[in-house]
């Protein structure tokens, strides 16, 4: 660990020895494993109304991109990709 001292210095501790590496490690070990405390938090009126709005907003532009997509899809399919690339499809 390091600490500021007045002035500017770092007094910095650094294990010398494996004990001091692994007592260090084991420590931050168990300090990993430890679970955080899960938060309630109370979600207000006026926050689940905007997420609602978001979810809509969101699933009318996903929406729109389908139809975009399905549109084009069917522009190209009917014989407008000919016209585009220039080559001729034979004639039934």
């Amino acid at each position: 660990s390091a600490n500021l001292k007045p002035g500017g210095k770092v007094d910095v501790n650094i294990p010398t020895d494996d004990g001091d590496l692994n007592a260090q490690y084991e420590a931050e070990l168990s300090h990993i494993e430890r679970k955080a405390p899960e938060e309630k938090r109370e979600i207000s009126m006026s926050e689940k109304q905007e997420d609602y709005y978001r979810g809509f907003r969101s699933r009318v532009v996903l929406f729109w991109i389908i139809c975009n997509f399905g549109l084009v899809a069917t522009v190209l399919s009917t014989a407008g990709l000919s016209r585009i690339s220039g080559t001729k499809s034979p004639v039934d």
